[in-house]
């Protein structure tokens, strides 16, 4: 069973970073939110926005729309 490769949907909210997560990883996309929330208010912001950005950078776009 191969994986589907991680992308960022082009139906997020912000930059779609969460949703491509949770199609990647099969969670829901509510749980993701949520734990990049309590993860971004509990390490200052600076660091987890700026995986966040980095990642919405670096990850191609999902090519369903």
């Amino acid at each position: 069973m191969e994986r589907e490769k991680l992308r960022r949907s082009r139906c997020g909210l912000i930059l779609g970073v969460c949703q491509g997560l949770s199609n990647w990883c099969g969670l829901s996309v509510g749980l993701i939110r949520i734990l990049a929330l309590i993860a971004l208010f509990s390490s200052g912001f600076f660091p987890v926005a700026f995986i966040y950005l980095l990642l919405a950078i670096i990850l191609p776009p999902d090519e369903k729309f």
